[in-house]
């Protein structure tokens, strides 16, 4: 039997303050740089409040499918549930403010294949990753990664979104490593390995998800 009290949950989300339309009129407003839009309207039915939403899926914290970079790529019901559930790896790169995170850096904190990373840098010198540690990461065959203050290529570097080969984003989700956007608190972590829970909704031709992204630390 799982027994919970042996754990800790470490909420790894970011929060989200939708606007309201209300049905009587009034207007609730909300925050945030990809707004959220509710509408509120009551069910015919038994009266049950509920809300239309207007958004985009790559919003607050979510997870994303090779859909998004090609068209004949997974979308997210197509993408296996192993991607965004499993053991994973804390690798905290505080000390390499501004450095190159290599493939030894990742080896060094116990990077295996089948294994979900997550990482996390200094926010006000963010260190970076290059062609070679992107390519350490596909071909160690790791299921997903979720980054937290880390830039994924040197800084400077066009950020080519038309060109899959030089975007280090299209090639991991093409590589078979699936992508956790927007987390927050990784630094939480105190123990190397934990357990990683962000699972998306079950909806086709979406290349992302929000999720409650969450991490059990044992006590």
């Amino acid at each position: 039997m799982f027994e919970m009290s042996q754990y800790r949950i470490i909420d790894l989300s970011r929060e989200l303050l939708p606007s309201e339309q209300k049905a009587d009129g009034f207007h609730r407003h909300g925050s945030g740089t990809r707004p959220v839009e509710l509408e509120e309207f009551y069910n015919a039915l038994d009266g049950a409040r509920m809300h239309f939403i207007h958004s985009q899926t790559h919003n607050g914290t979510h997870v994303e499918a090779a859909y998004k970079y090609s068209e004949t790529g997974a979308d997210i019901a197509d993408t296996p549930l192993e991607t965004y559930i499993g053991e994973a790896v804390a690798c905290n790169f505080t000390h390499k403010a501004g450095q190159l995170i290599t493939p030894d850096d990742f080896r060094e904190t116990g990077v295996r294949g089948g294994e979900i990373v997550l990482v996390w840098g200094a926010p006000e010198n963010r260190p970076h990753m290059d062609d070679t540690t992107i390519d350490w990461l596909i071909e160690t065959r790791i299921k997903a990664i979720g980054m937290q203050n880390i830039l994924s290529q040197p800084p400077g570097t066009p950020f080519r979104r038309d060109d899959p080969p030089r975007n280090p984003d299209a090639r991991l989700l093409l590589g078979g490593v699936g992508l956790i956007d927007a987390l927050v608190g990784l630094d939480q972590i105190v123990k190397q390995r934990v357990f990683f829970i962000a699972l998306p909704i079950k909806m086709h031709r979406v290349t992302a998800s929000w999720t409650r992204a969450i991490v059990l630390e044992e006590r």
